[in-house]
């Protein structure tokens, strides 16, 4: 991008590749499709405001901070919709945001497509991790590797994985 670009262009480049990532992130966070629309326009504004966005080194990772900042705000400016007793709370996410779980079938999809096509070892490095939480010390005892393979190993999966998801 030349020098005239500006944080409003980034944005727009942004939110057409990574909007579905942040509203899944924040469908899984909160409950109302109305609430999830205004935190993701609240995000959008504050990122706006960025000094400059062409310098972030990792966009999607920068965006979904942000996210996590503003939905921790947003949490302790107002109250759960559990404490009001309203009946909202009882509706699943899913329910609220049918596209929200339209995309959450299609990514889980697409994800296990990937992981089938992982090698034995590097496929049960992933679900040691990501399943099953273990640490790289603890996967590398458990597959008899070490602990650079294993790095190698995740660092690999974890690329095909977000590939996957890009599609």
């Amino acid at each position: 991008m030349g020098p005239n670009v500006t944080n409003a262009t980034v944005l727009l480049g942004w939110r057409r590749r990574w909007n579905r990532s942040l509203l899944q992130f924040l469908g899984r966070r909160v409950r109302s499709t109305v609430e999830i629309e205004d935190l993701a326009q609240e995000i959008y504004l504050r990122l706006l405001r960025a000094p400059d966005l062409l310098q972030v080194r990792n966009p999607q990772a920068y965006l979904l901070r942000v996210a996590g900042h503003v939905v921790a705000e947003w949490r302790r400016e107002y109250p759960p919709v559990e404490a009001l007793g309203l009946d909202e709370a009882d509706t699943p996410v899913d329910e609220c945001l049918p596209e929200l779980a339209v995309d959450a079938k299609l990514s889980e999809e697409r994800l296990n497509r990937q992981l089938a096509q992982m090698s034995p070892m590097m496929r049960a490095a992933v679900l040691l991790r990501l399943r099953d939480a273990h640490s790289y010390k603890q996967i590398a005892q458990e597959l008899g590797l070490t602990l650079r393979q294993v790095r190698r190993y995740l660092a690999r999966a974890y690329e095909q994985l977000r590939g996957a998801l890009d599609e």
